[in-house]
């Protein structure tokens, strides 16, 4: 079979170099107008996006660093110590975590009663519709590789919170930012039998 021959210049559009990412924070506070500090509690400290299809909706896909076909997206997750998303289940995809370094807890059940530790080079594939949550557990910053991959791209827009923290979020930042997230497609009702 033929191969396919690039340039060094074609192929430098596949890649993603980590100095020159831009968390995604950024881009919700710049493209949508969401509190940086909101959106941080919201995933965790720092995303970067390395690679996802360039329509692809859901909250972690603005701006991917490579653009590809797949149905996937590659984020990296850096954390200062004891930071974590919020609980939440993603309903038509399933996300994969990988430790890169530190040590990360993995809460999981509709309260977050469950949880397993992942230290570097381990991997765990929460199954779809489990509410989970990530945690640096150690004393120094710590990445965590997150690989979320679905059927098509309207599977990315299945982000549920828990209730409980949507309270927290309006506790912070009022009933606006919440209704702004429920705009661009979070909901808050993981747990809840509708």
């Amino acid at each position: 079979m033929k191969t396919i021959q690039i340039t060094p210049a074609e192929m430098e559009q596949h890649v993603a170099r980590f100095k020159s990412l831009k968390p995604q924070a950024d881009m919700y506070e710049e493209d949508m107008g969401l509190p940086r500090e909101a959106y941080e509690m919201m995933s965790a400290k720092t995303l970067y996006l390395l690679m996802a299809p360039e329509q692809q909706g859901g909250p972690h896909s603005a701006h991917p660093e490579i653009v590809c076909d797949e149905k996937i997206s590659v984020i990296i997750a850096e954390c200062p110590p004891g930071d974590s998303p919020m609980l939440h289940a993603h309903h038509r995809t399933r996300e994969t975590f990988l430790c890169l370094d530190g040590k990360f807890c993995i809460r999981f059940g509709d309260k977050g009663e469950h949880e397993t530790f992942l230290e570097p080079y381990d991997m765990v594939a929460v199954p779809t519709g489990v509410v989970r949550q990530f945690k640096n557990v150690t004393d120094k910053p710590a990445r965590l590789l997150v690989i979320i991959a679905g059927q098509t791209e309207d599977d990315f827009n299945d982000i549920e919170f828990t209730p409980e923290e949507a309270e927290r979020l309006r506790a912070s930042f009022g009933d606006a930012v919440v209704d702004r997230f429920r705009e661009i497609g979070w909901s808050f009702e993981a747990g809840i039998d509708t």
